[in-house]
């Protein structure tokens, strides 16, 4: 039987040691080892007193907004022209800073971000989110990803902190198809981790962020695209889709089919439906959805059958709608200029009109309406660039 190669080495005690091994040179290695015996966490980021301090803020603000039940919602405490081109396409409202993010519609840039302290009134940091042009931003979402009109996903941190943002990761949400003209529409569900990714395509995509892959891919069951998606923060792996046809479907990727129902609710007027979400508070059978044709709809999937409540909220051309996450309210815009906030129970709070006298010109109409989660807070950005965040007098 043969001893091997290292045999002959080891037996003969004439044979001369063999030569030293060198490892070529490398500068990537160095920076590897560097970089990675480092935590990536800063210690404010991975303190547990913080995040508890949170969790308290979180609970009170949200038990005074479930209490909430007077709206003067035009008082105005911010207003400033945010230099977009083409007007404020997204808007998102820090939970627990007073940060505002807003995203423009690309024209021929690629989506700006930016990010201003509204109460110091200050622009704390400005970026691209993509090289290309034409890549507009769709959605913002915290846990911070930005999706662009090509479908693909980009999370930063450090954005508030001027020229530090990083790129944490980014993907494709919508991959193995061509994605068509409709945007697509993502929603992020903070308890399991998943972010819901469709329109255009045949199926939703299923994201788990915590282990950046793909869970699974849920056929639509239509031939229509989706123009509305909204996730349950109550169940996870519910979601709530809004079609170009005026159809609302419940999906729950727990079932084998992934399909839970389907209604259609704006059946006078078919009309691409804008805003999806399910009924503040916990309410997890109960969802609100808004049609182009202008009428909000408030369903009980347990009776499929028809809408428990009617809002004919504007006479066509609805342009943005939002729910409170917490709050018993909800709040539109139409062409005209003109928002309007509803409680839950159909009745009209409020009527926000805009103010020609701003900066000696006519303010554009609403091109996107966002709430904050946890304050009685309504950010609406114009088509003239104009952001404007509104306030209850009293909290004001």
């Amino acid at each position: 039987m043969g001893l091997g190669l290292a045999d002959p080495i080891l037996h003969d005690h004439h044979a001369s040691p063999p030569d030293p091994i060198f490892l070529p040179k490398s500068t990537i290695y160095n920076r590897s080892c560097t970089r990675f015996s480092k935590p990536f966490l800063t210690p404010a980021e991975d303190f547990p007193a913080t995040r508890n301090e949170r969790v308290k803020v979180a609970l009170q603000r949200i038990n005074k907004c479930q209490r909430y039940s007077g709206c003067n919602l035009h008082n105005a405490i911010a207003r400033w022209d945010t230099h977009f081109q083409t007007g404020a396409q997204t808007l998102l409202l820090h939970p627990f800073s007073p940060f505002l993010i807003a995203s423009d519609d690309a024209g021929g840039g690629g989506g700006c971000i930016r990010i201003w302290d509204y109460e110091e009134a200050t622009l704390l940091n400005s970026f691209n989110n993509h090289e290309s042009p034409g890549k507009e931003i769709s959605k913002l979402c915290l846990v911070n990803e930005f999706v662009a009109c090509d479908g693909n996903v980009r999370v930063w941190k450090d954005y508030t902190i001027k020229c530090k943002q990083k790129l944490v990761t980014a993907f494709s949400s919508i991959h193995g198809v061509t994605v068509r003209s409709v945007n697509p529409v993502v929603d992020w569900q903070q308890q399991s981790g998943y972010m819901y990714a469709s329109g255009g395509i045949s199926s939703t995509m299923v994201w788990d962020l915590n282990k950046e892959q793909l869970l699974s891919s849920i056929p639509l069951s239509s031939v229509c695209s989706i123009s509305a998606l909204a996730a349950s923060q109550v169940h996870g792996g519910q979601f709530a889709a809004g079609f170009m046809d005026g159809s609302v479907r419940l999906y729950d990727i727990r079932t084998h089919k992934g399909l839970v129902c389907v209604t259609r609710p704006h059946a006078l007027r078919v009309e691409r439906v804008v805003g999806i979400g399910f009924q503040p508070g916990l309410y997890p059978a109960k969802i609100v959805s808004a049609s182009q044709a202008g009428d909000i709809q408030f369903l009980d999937i347990r009776n499929q059958s028809e809408a428990y409540l009617t809002i004919d909220a504007h006479r066509g051309s609805l342009t943005a709608f939002a729910i409170h996450r917490h709050a018993p309210l909800v709040a539109s815009n139409s062409a005209k200029q003109l928002i309007k906030v509803f409680n839950t129970e159909g009745e009209q709070l409020d009527t926000i009109r805009y103010s020609p006298n701003f900066m000696a010109r006519k303010v554009g109409s609403a091109t996107s309406l966002a709430f904050h989660p946890y304050q009685i807070l309504l950010a609406a950005g114009s088509t003239d660039a104009c952001v404007s965040i509104y306030a209850d007098e009293v909290d004001a």
